[in-house]
């Protein structure tokens, strides 16, 4: 007995890849629907053309109208391929089946792409997600998903390009929380045609219940996230958010996570606020998020939890995803508690990334031939100092949750980026939701030229939260840690915002835009201001002020309709 593809995958269950046919010229189709239509033609629910390829038809009856109240999106993409994913929200809980095209014009006329794929069900909390392949490099593509004769919005995705590459463009976000105020910066993101990509470095939701961290809005649960209903509701309330489903639908966004993902100040084993008494057994809990993460985001699935990974782009970026948080770090060293935490911090085995993400990031930096590697990773890793070192002692740091409580490992990093003479590495992190420009070095207080840049040995761009709170440093206290960091070239702790990252074969720039508290707690949107660019040229691991924002792609593929 034979069975259609569309039989196998219902039947498999499975997340699969579709074949593309090789040539666009060969596909053309009648104009598509616009988002909310159905898919109903002469009665039969057809939609496509003369092109080959499968047309969507349904003759049952319609689903809701909100069937896709979350929206779509895409990520993780690669010169030939990209993650597409979806919600359905049915009527009645029961299995769904999708059908998903793609073309490379926003009206449908020219298909590449067009089948069923498996059918989703509460088990995935009727989320999906296809990984399409065969796409051409440096590309831009439209697509959108049917269910139950209804269809949902149009989003729009590009490739990573392959072989040589003049330009490319970023957004740089992370820090989501709901709790204080609106998502004005996807809401701009989204409405920057030029970016390759939207680079999310974590905490993308927060765990906490209502009135623990933030009271402009209320969570849903209103209580703190422990179960794996609790996280799967949350992501819910995210994606009701039109400014996060704009940024999504227009961009492919390459993720990491963060604590708030799973628990705040959270390591391999667990969490600051976890209570094993009250909250059961961390592993739970851990397994619990991580799969509404896979679940609820466009990432590729592969090692069961396993976050980072490498995208090429070309011979001009290489970009390289690290999980500092969960996957092989130690924990946090307790400053005023633990009975030597100097000592500790400077422990030359002690791990952040842990022993085998640590090997695969040092064997990558070493062989990998793109002009710029950008690390897109969590915590900040330049040093926060505020007391220097007295009679042979570490510097002390301010903070032992980011690289700071972890000196052992981050000698070792900037060890191998000597010892190989690897250049041209951009560090780009979240987490403290504030802006600033670091000079990398060992120790910023000894071997380190602040008015010449000597001894750096690499670049670190922050960006600043979407609308979790800053720093609140009064200005002495901020004049004092400027003054004891002389590697901060620039820095600006209150206000929310984002950073776009230029990248071209002579020099890295990032741009910051950025937003006041009072912009983020009204529902309004307004733009964002300028707050400052600062550079670093190929071969010189030196911050440079520019005096601004680096000029965008020209004629960039229209954003979907």
């Amino acid at each position: 007995m034979t069975i259609t593809r569309r039989e196998l995958l219902r039947r498999a269950g499975m997340l699969g890849a579709t074949s593309l046919i090789p040539s666009f010229s060969a596909c053309t189709t009648a104009p598509g629907l616009e988002a909310g239509e159905t898919g109903e033609t002469g009665g039969t629910g057809e939609t496509g053309g003369d092109d080959g390829l499968p047309r969507y038809e349904w003759e049952g009856e319609l689903g809701p109208e909100t069937i896709f109240t979350h929206g779509v999106a895409s990520g993780d993409p690669l010169s030939d391929s990209v993650i597409l994913w979806t919600r359905v929200s049915p009527a009645v809980e029961a299995p769904v089946e999708l059908f998903f095209e793609m073309a490379v014009d926003p009206g449908f006329e020219m298909r590449v792409a067009a089948d069923w794929i498996a059918a989703t069900d509460a088990e995935r909390d009727y989320t999906s997600k296809i990984d399409v392949d065969s796409l051409a490099p440096g590309s831009t593509y439209y697509y959108r998903f049917y269910a139950q004769g209804r269809v949902s919005p149009i989003g729009r995705t590009r490739t990573a390009p392959s072989g040589a590459v003049d330009h490319l463009r970023f957004a740089v976000c992370s820090c989501s929380s709901w709790a204080h105020g609106y998502f004005h910066v996807y809401d701009e993101i989204g409405g920057r045609a030029d970016l390759d990509a939207v680079l999310q470095l974590g905490d993308y939701i927060y765990e906490f219940g209502d009135g623990t961290y933030g009271d402009i809005r209320g969570y849903d649960p209103s209580h703190e996230c422990v179960t794996l209903d609790d996280y799967r509701r949350r992501y819910r309330m995210y994606r009701t958010s039109t400014g996060l489903q704009h940024a999504h639908r227009q961009h492919p966004f390459i993720l990491t996570w963060d604590d708030h993902e799973i628990a705040n100040d959270g390591w391999k084993d667990g969490a600051a606020n976890h209570d094993f008494a009250e909250e059961g057994p961390w592993a739970d809990r851990k397994i619990a998020a991580t799969r509404a993460y896979f679940e609820w985001l466009p990432l590729r699935e592969g090692v069961p939890g396993r976050v980072y990974r490498e995208l090429p782009y070309g011979d001009l970026a290489h970009v390289i995803v690290l999980d500092t948080r969960f996957e092989g770090r130690e924990q946090q060293v307790k400053l005023f508690s633990d009975p030597e935490p100097l000592a500790a911090i400077t422990d030359p085995e002690r791990q952040l990334l842990g022993a085998e993400q640590e090997a695969w990031l040092f064997d990558l930096l070493s062989s990998s031939t793109a002009k710029w590697k950008l690390l897109a990773q969590q915590v900040m890793l330049g040093q926060t100092i505020v007391q220097a070192g007295q009679d042979g002692e570490p510097n002390r740091p301010l903070f032992t949750d980011p690289w700071d409580g972890y000196d052992g490992a981050r000698r070792r990093l900037y060890g191998h980026l000597r010892d190989n003479a690897i250049g041209n590495l951009v560090v780009l992190t979240g987490d403290v939701h504030s802006s600033f420009a670091v000079e990398l070095t060992e120790n910023p207080l000894e071997g380190y030229d602040p008015a010449t840049g000597e001894g750096s040995v690499a670049v670190e761009f922050v960006t600043p939260g979407v609308t979790s709170p800053g720093l609140s440093y009064d200005s002495g206290t901020l004049a004092t840690l400027q003054m004891i960091n002389p590697h901060w070239r620039w820095t600006e702790v209150l206000l929310k915002g984002y950073l776009t990252l230029d990248v071209q074969p002579d020099r890295v720039q990032s741009d910051w835009w950025l937003f006041g508290g009072a912009q983020v707690s009204n529902p309004n949107f307004t733009g964002s201001a300028y707050g400052g660019s600062w550079q670093v040229f190929d071969g010189d691991p030196v911050l440079v002020e520019a005096s601004e924002a680096a000029t965008g792609k020209q004629d960039p593929p229209p954003l979907a309709p």
